[in-house]
Parts: C-alpha cells; sequence; structure tokens
C-alpha cells in the first residue's frame, strides 16, 4: 500500500474461445492471447483477457449468454442450442440429444458461480427456468443501443458486460 506498482510483462499464454462472434454468426473456435503480469515484490502472476472471457469457461460469455436465451426464453431443444453455440459438431451416441455444456452452466448460475448478477432462482425453478431468468438478466445488461434489437442479440451482448 502507498508503494508504486511494480508489474511486469511475463509473457503471453494462449487459449481457446468457443461459440459465435455474433448472435447469428457460425459457431467457431478462435484462440485469443492472454497477456501476462508478474508482481516483482510478491510474485502473484495477472493474467489479462479481453472482454467477455471468463475464467475457467472454454465458451466466451457471450455464447453462454447465446445458448441461455436459445434455452430458456426461446425454448429450444437442448441439441439445437448446441448445434447454434457450439462449434463442435460431431458428439457421441449418448449425448445426441443433450448438451451437458449448458447443463453445467445452469447449475452453476443455480449455485451464483457463473453471472453472480442474475438473480437467485427458487429450488423449484426447472433448468429451462433458470436459463430463462439468467437470459433475461443478461438481456437486460445489454448497451442501450440494442433496445429493440431481438433478445438473442441483447443477451449475447449483455453477457460480456455481467458480472
Amino acid at each position: 500500500m502507498g508503494r508504486a506498482l511494480q508489474i511486469w510483462g511475463h509473457g503471453l499464454r494462449e487459449r481457446q474461445s468457443r461459440g459465435p462472434l455474433e448472435p447469428l454468426g457460425a459457431a467457431v473456435e478462435v484462440t485469443i492471447h492472454a497477456r501476462r503480469y508478474v508482481c516483482r515484490p510478491c510474485a502473484a502472476v495477472i493474467v489479462v483477457v479481453p472482454l467477455g472471457v471468463i475464467g475457467g469457461r472454454l465458451f466466451s460469455a457471450a455464447a453462454i449468454g447465446l445458448a441461455l436465451v436459445l434455452f430458456g426464453v426461446v425454448g429450444l431443444p437442448l441439441a439445437e442450442v448446441r448445434r447454434r453455440v457450439s462449434p463442435w459438431q460431431h458428439v457421441g451416441t449418448s449425448a445426441q440429444g443433450s448438451w451437458l455444456g449448458l447443463r453445467r452452466w445452469v447449475r452453476a448460475i443455480r449455485e451464483r458461480r457463473l453471472f453472480g448478477s442474475v438473480r437467485r432462482s427458487p429450488a423449484r425453478f426447472t433448468a429451462r427456468q433458470v436459463a430463462e431468468r439468467a437470459a433475461m438478466t443478461l438481456a437486460a445488461l445489454a448497451p442501450t443501443s440494442l433496445g429493440e434489437a431481438a433478445v438473442e442479440q441483447r443477451g449475447f451482448a449483455g453477457a460480456v458486460r455481467a458480472r
């Protein structure tokens, strides 16, 4: 406290980010460069990533937001949501009609480990209801310039701004 920061560049780290780059776009897998810094006095390493990258998640915040809208608000089946959001189109036979990733995101939202700005859902809520609540919260966080845009666009943009 009270001293100058002493952070130094400490290299780059590549990481993947999956999902569409725009709400109606094709799902892709891109490599992003995370800039690393090291604090000289305490040796802590700080990783700086672009807005919309969530730690510990392979999909971008925008892609997760879009998936929540498609599942919770639009009411698409899990397999169709996966087709629209995931760049991996080949899945095993046991995963044909489902998407474990989306189920994990809903569970993380329920447990307040993802998108903490989403209000807690009652225990009786189904996964689709939790996704709907999260999607509408994310849509509300979209820039006001998207006020008349489709809910998919607002959920996509709002997820990037969510905490």
